[in-house]
């Protein structure tokens, strides 16, 4: 099946971004002072402050990490891995590295010093970004980094707190290749000073089948590989999803997603692209709590994460219970007359307003009280929770991808008419693709947003 032709496809090539850091500059052009993140910081030990960053701020920073990177010796698609947690400043060193030129290996923060090794070994990755010294320690024990990895970088720099001898702290502090993520943007901003147009003299020559992004798949079916995401898959998979239009340059998104898998890096581009803001922690036990601090009008997550939410509901007990379960089979009785926008008849309207007010709002209210809709990806939803949530007014649409489509291949879009949402589907294929179902049942798609290939390993692409 095929949603659009080869013209719009054309079309949407035309509006792509050359590049990262065309695309950041093509918003801060747009949007220079409107908020692009917030990010938590904690005040003295009591409730979380968050501190906004406008658009031009984000460029700024992310143009001295850039030239910081040109000054250790950064090369075109030279590689930078980064395992840290998700962040506002893993976003930043992101954008930086395609600032740069170079290209992003992204390792998870769970991963063990073995695993570590094989990513940055695979993808030749010479600079690693580290979370923190016990990040940092995982490439001190590596014989095979000791030459590759020549600059260690600490976002959080912990050098200086006292460690026991022989600790990771102690260890990381007498490596002479380490810095943090502070001095590097020190660094680069005087680099700056002295040569104000070396990075956007990069950025110019960053084309965009240029190597942005080398993320390794889970290594279900053998040893992990290396997918090759070039610029473009991010600057189109940006315009095609602005053309789906769900989403508006006003919202606010909550981002907790690992900024290592696709989908979360997806959405920044997606970001840069529309114009909305999000506000950024990947702390997953406090995701309940921060939505009700910074009210977002949407939050995409896993299944597990919305099936979390309605457990902890449905195992209420005695009157709060039984008031709960009325009110959801109300909300399930009003779900066809609001798929279909047709009016509720008198008494089921009366009764939908008090399920509202009983517990439909607070339910909303716990969550920020905004929110228009949450995005599920990384696996199959069940239509048992995604009608549970639109029965209390909170549609749950769901997409489908891979690594190797810039995460987001197809989409179930949540507007009325032929897009649906229709539950337990994944919508259709991104505007400009095509897509069909293979003899022995395999999904193939076709379009920009596929990756360039497997890192070397032309015989698995």
């Amino acid at each position: 099946m095929t949603t659009d032709t080869l013209a719009t496809r054309d079309e949407l090539l035309s509006r792509s971004a050359r590049n990262l850091g065309d695309m950041l500059r093509r918003r801060v052009d747009q949007t220079p002072d409107a908020t692009a993140f917030l990010y938590p910081e904690n005040n003295a030990g009591g409730p979380e402050k968050w501190t906004p960053l406008t658009w031009r701020e984000v460029q700024d920073r992310a143009h001295d990490i850039a030239a910081g990177l040109l000054d250790l010796g950064l090369g075109p698609e030279q590689r930078v891995a980064i395992c840290a947690d998700t962040s506002v400043w893993w976003i930043l060193t992101d954008l930086g590295i395609g600032c740069a030129g170079g290209a992003t290996t992204t390792v998870y923060g769970n991963s063990q010093p073995e695993d570590v090794e094989y990513i940055l070994t695979s993808s030749e990755s010479r600079i690693y970004v580290a979370q923190n010294s016990a990040q940092a320690a995982k490439v001190e024990h590596s014989p095979a980094l000791d030459e590759l990895v020549t600059h260690i970088i600490l976002v959080d720099d912990d050098r200086l707190i006292q460690g026991a001898p022989g600790s990771d702290r102690r260890l990381v502090a007498e490596d002479t290749r380490v810095i943090s993520l502070a001095d590097l943007s020190a660094r680069g901003h005087a680099a700056r000073q002295a040569d104000p147009g070396a990075v956007q003299r990069v950025i110019d020559a960053t084309a965009p089948d240029h190597l942005a992004t080398l993320i390794y798949t889970s290594g279900t079916t053998g040893k992990p590989k290396g997918v090759e995401l070039t610029h473009q898959s991010w600057t189109y998979m940006g315009v095609a999803m602005e053309s789906w239009d769900p989403l508006e340059p006003g919202d606010l998104q909550y981002l907790w997603l690992p900024l290592a898998h696709v989908f979360g890096k997806c959405l920044i581009a997606v970001q840069m692209t529309i114009g909305f803001s999000s506000a950024v922690d990947g702390r997953v036990e406090r995701i309940v709590t921060g939505m009700g601090e910074v009210h977002p009008t949407f939050m995409c997550g896993v299944p597990r994460i919305f099936e979390k939410v309605r457990a902890k509901v449905i195992t209420s007990r005695g009157l709060a219970r039984t008031i709960s379960s009325w009110a959801f089979r109300v909300g399930e009785r009003t779900a066809p007359y609001r798929l279909e926008d047709r009016p509720l008849p008198a008494r089921l309207s009366g009764q939908q307003l008090l399920a509202e007010k009983l517990v439909f709002s607070k339910l909303k209210q716990a969550m920020g009280g905004r929110l228009r809709m949450m995005i599920c990806g990384g696996a199959k939803l069940s239509p048992q929770i995604q009608r549970w949530f639109f029965a209390a007014g909170i549609p749950v649409v769901e997409g489908y991808g891979a690594t190797e489509t810039s995460a987001i291949a197809f989409f179930n879009v949540p507007k009325k008419g032929r897009f649906g949402p229709r539950f337990g589907t994944a919508g259709p294929v991104c505007p400009g693709c095509e897509a069909r179902i293979a003899e022995d049942g395999e999904v193939l798609v076709r379009g920009p947003i596929v990756a360039r290939g497997y890192h070397e390993l032309p015989e698995k692409t």
